[in-house]
């Protein structure tokens, strides 16, 4: 009998040591993730999507700005229609594609937030650039409760523009630019739920853009040409803080490195890199180390691993 019991205690012992450890693996293994990014051809842009490698590229639809759902089976995304921008969304293998936004002021910069239940845009439709958010669905089978479509920042006497956000995987934040004091964009913070709370993070002559988070909500990485003289016209990646401290400068291109995105386990960042009238997409360590070109594109967007919402 104590044979038995010693038995099945080493196999639960056993048992639960290798889901642990398949569990972390899954949880730092790329391999089954994929990039979005866009493709302009002919006076349009496309979206593809490729695996994480850079291999198996395939075009989905006519649009740019991809923005991955929480549980990486859909894409929203902004495309032009009837010579107006609105915010859509599809399945990640470019079926099913869904407008949820029309507005002749023009929508673009989707962000989904981190439950799936609500997308965030840009749009000028309060009379210059602004971050909104509605929700994806108006209702189900049993209720509706609406779109819900709520203004999250406002307006300036001069028209200072808000936005290039991104949702904090942990809910609780928005990142975004604004060039409130001059024409040279900074990054800001700014409570998710109504918008305020608004916390300013770079303090620098330059333009600070395109901000996104790291998967654990801890840092933000963006684009920024404060190492050179203002207005240089190169940009690089930078990472820091979620309150703005430890900056640290990622890529020296001498070039435009723009529109980061991490890796959901945060060991790498994807960004586009434009030389002259091309531009190409780069995957970097989160220290900035061993550069690979993927080929050509632009906007990038890495999808979390995929999970039932």
């Amino acid at each position: 009998m104590k044979k038995q019991i010693l038995f099945v205690f080493m196999f639960l012992i056993i048992f639960s040591a290798t889901l642990l450890f398949c569990s972390q693996a899954s949880k730092s293994d790329l391999t089954n993730t994929k990039i979005a990014y866009v493709i302009h051809e002919q006076h349009n842009s496309f979206i593809y999507v490729m695996d994480q490698d850079g291999s198996n590229k395939k075009k989905l639809a006519a649009g740019a700005m991809p923005c991955w759902s929480p549980d990486a089976k859909q894409i929203a995304f902004a495309a032009e229609k009837d010579d107006n921008w609105d915010i859509y969304y599809m399945n990640a293998d470019g079926s099913n594609i869904t407008r949820l936004t029309s507005s002749p002021a023009g929508d673009t910069n989707p962000a989904w937030s981190p439950d799936g239940t609500m997308i965030a845009f840009n749009s000028g439709r309060s009379g210059s650039s602004q971050i909104w958010r509605t929700n994806v669905k108006k209702g189900n089978e049993k209720s509706e409760w609406g779109y819900n479509l709520t203004q999250m920042t406002q307006d300036t006497p001069h028209n200072r523009v808000n936005n290039f956000h991104s949702w904090s995987p942990n809910g609780l934040w928005f990142v975004f630019e604004a060039d409130r004091d001059r024409d040279d964009p900074e990054i800001y913070l700014a409570n998710a739920v109504d918008g305020t709370n608004q916390q300013r993070l770079t303090f620098t002559r330059a333009l600070d853009e395109v901000p996104s988070w790291s998967p654990d909500s801890k840092q933000i990485i963006f684009s920024s040409d404060m190492h050179g003289e203002p207005q240089s016209g190169d940009y690089d990646i930078y990472i820091m803080n979620i309150d703005g401290s430890g900056q640290k400068r990622l890529t020296k291109t001498q070039s435009q490195a723009s529109n980061p995105s991490m890796s959901p386990d945060g060991m790498k960042i994807v960004y586009d890199l434009s030389k002259g009238e091309g531009s190409e997409i780069y995957v970097i360590n989160k220290d900035g180390s061993n550069p690979v070109c993927l080929g050509e594109g632009s906007n990038p967007a890495w999808s979390p691993f995929e999970k039932k919402m």
